[in-house]
């Protein structure tokens, strides 16, 4: 056999170097096109750090996977105790899982470890308007909205707290304010044409909003007795 020319040798080593950068190139992609893969890595390399911990977690819950996120998210708060996201991250899990005064109590942490994050009361806005604690409700959605005021589905859970305590012109300032953002949202449509005419007796308005609703959802629900209801403002002079 005869010996290989120095070249071809160059060129061999060339392809090799090239075909192993390649490969590492192709694992770090595979990472990153996989959130959980690559949060697990970086708890792998830096196992003392909390955000990779909380990330991770995070990845679970997005995929329901609560279970998984619970210990992630622990043990991040145990490496971290002032990590104000894994306070938050673990509080929504505990909303989705029905454990709703522990929730309250640890989005509450996240909000005293920094009070310039402001989910945390959004979560708590929503769990409040769950337990019929409208006050409680407004006074959180109120302080998130100052700060993020085109959050979506924001002001129309506004408008609903507002409305359970008989505040209807503030009620529809918020569903108003929700249509702006979303001309689409079809709750705030229905809320605002019914408070509109049994509250306000604005025969235009509620016609328009109502009429809105029902075009915009083929499905909507009780649809049957919201036409009834346009039929009948419409019939009267």
């Amino acid at each position: 056999m005869g010996k290989i020319k120095p070249h071809l040798i160059e060129t061999i080593v060339f392809g090799i170097i090239i075909l192993i950068l390649s490969l590492g190139a192709y694992s770090r992609n595979q990472l990153w096109n996989n959130p959980k893969d690559l949060w697990a890595d970086c708890v792998k390399k830096s196992p003392n750090k909390s955000r990779p911990y909380v990330n991770l977690g995070f990845s679970y819950f997005g995929s329901g996977e609560y279970d998984k996120a619970v210990p992630l998210l622990e043990r991040a708060i145990q490496l971290d105790p002032n990590n104000a996201s894994a306070y938050f991250t673990y509080g929504i899990i505990l909303q989705k899982t029905g454990e709703i005064d522990q929730a309250i109590h640890v989005l509450k942490k996240s909000l005293e470890i920094d009070p310039t994050f402001n989910m945390p009361l959004y979560t708590l806005g929503v769990i409040y308007l769950g337990k019929g604690e409208y006050n409680h409700a407004i006074e959180a959605l109120t302080r998130f909205v100052k700060v993020l005021p085109y959050f979506p589905e924001t002001h129309h859970l506004l408008g609903i707290a507002y409305a359970t305590q008989k505040q209807f012109d503030k009620a529809i300032a918020e569903f108003e304010w929700e249509i702006r953002i979303n001309p689409y949202h079809v709750l705030s449509h229905v809320n605002a044409g019914q408070i509109y005419w049994y509250e306000f007796q604005n025969r235009e308005k509620a016609i328009y909003h109502l009429k809105v609703a029902l075009m915009l959802d083929s499905f909507l629900p009780n649809r049957s007795g919201i036409q009834r209801l346009v039929r009948l403002i419409e019939g009267l002079s």
